[in-house]
């Protein structure tokens, strides 16, 4: 059309002359040059759990600690030592482990929320792994109504059950979002048997053993996809500067990001989550309902990221984001196009001469 050569004419065209593209630029103009962390410009804290530590890579140094209550039942919490386990992208990477049976938990300081409570605009994200699925939290802060409003994302009973924490209405009434990708996931479907003589019929849940013995078994009950598998999870808000009151909001957008898709959206929500409250990680404000599993790469921005952007943090676009700082790209210009084309003909009168039946 004209961007990569001129518009064909009816004059000879001449031979094109060679044009090397410039060479990518160093400084961009929106964003600035990639650093340790993807999106560095509003990135509040990022913890890669790197061996096990609840650090923040970031540099605002908002290290996280690791909780739980000092016995069963106790409103007393105490300093916990998390084990590290396998991440998401296998043994050579390192993650955090929470034991349901020690109901530990992790608190990352209220620094952390200051910039994202309020009506302000915000996104958490975090890869999980779930091992027993019940009323839990995977992160939550803020204060529980009526004094207050909370901001988070819990799970259900059901493997794949979630719920976002919202208020919802201008009466701030209570209200979660519930989000069901249970059915989502695709299961590998048992292998058919091979073709045998008639077998009896069975009791619904029965199979045949295969061992001419003539008794049933129970078939086992296939493992849901939700359970010790890790997942990706984003929770976004989207809001717009009120056009007359200084550093306040309007209502906006929540969404919930599960591996990098888009599974659950709710216009115009009414954010006001309380100020003071730390992020909790695996636990909800008072430190209970505990994940059972562990938990790997938390990122805290002041913006809700956008849909390519959480796409690239789940590693669709590029490798997953590490604490290792990005090297800036090395220009690599493109080669000159060839002055003698291999498939067709030099140019001439028209364009693509070879197979031109008519030109006007």
């Amino acid at each position: 059309h004209g961007i990569l050569s001129p518009p064909p004419t009816a004059a000879p065209s001449a031979v094109p002359t060679p044009v090397p593209t410039p060479p990518p630029s160093l400084s961009p103009t929106l964003t600035s040059a990639p650093t340790t962390h993807e999106y560095e410009d509003n990135l509040v804290a990022y913890y890669p759990m790197t061996r096990g530590k609840l650090d923040d890579a970031h540099a605002s140094g908002f290290h996280g600690k690791a909780k739980k209550p000092e016995y069963p039942e106790s409103d007393i919490m105490v300093a916990a030592d998390l084990r590290q386990t396998d991440a998401r992208d296998g043994p050579e990477g390192a993650a955090v482990a929470l034991n349901k049976s020690f109901y530990e938990y992790i608190e990352l300081p209220d620094n952390v929320t200051r910039s994202i409570s309020g009506d302000r605009p915000r996104t958490v994200c975090l890869w999980a792994r779930i091992d027993k699925w019940k009323n839990a939290r995977i992160f939550e802060y803020g204060r529980k109504a009526p004094q207050g409003e909370l901001f988070g994302l819990r799970t259900w009973n059901v493997p794949g059950e979630f719920a976002v924490e919202v208020p919802w209405n201008v009466r701030n009434h209570w209200d979660n979002r519930n989000v069901n990708l249970s059915t989502n996931v695709s299961i590998t479907q048992a292998p058919t048997p091979s073709p045998t003589t008639p077998q009896p019929t069975l009791e619904p849940g029965m199979s045949r053993r295969l061992d001419a013995t003539g008794e049933t078994t129970a078939a086992p009950t296939p493992q849901s996809p939700w359970v010790e598998t890790w997942h990706h999870y984003c929770v976004t808000y989207a809001a717009e500067p009120h056009p007359k009151e200084k550093d306040r909001y309007l209502p906006g957008n929540v969404t919930l990001y599960v591996d990098g898709r888009k599974e659950g959206f709710w216009k115009n929500a009414t954010v006001n989550t309380s100020l003071g409250s730390p992020l909790y990680i695996g636990a909800d404000i008072h430190g209970s309902k505990t994940l059972d599993g562990a938990v790997d790469e938390v990122y805290v921005y002041d913006k809700a990221l956008e849909a390519w952007q959480v796409e690239v943090l789940h590693g669709i676009l590029s490798p997953p984001p590490t604490a290792a700082p990005s090297a800036v790209p090395t220009p690599v210009p493109t080669p000159p196009p060839s002055l003698s084309p291999t498939l067709t003909s030099a140019p001439t009168t028209h364009e693509y001469e070879d197979n031109l039946v008519a030109y006007y």
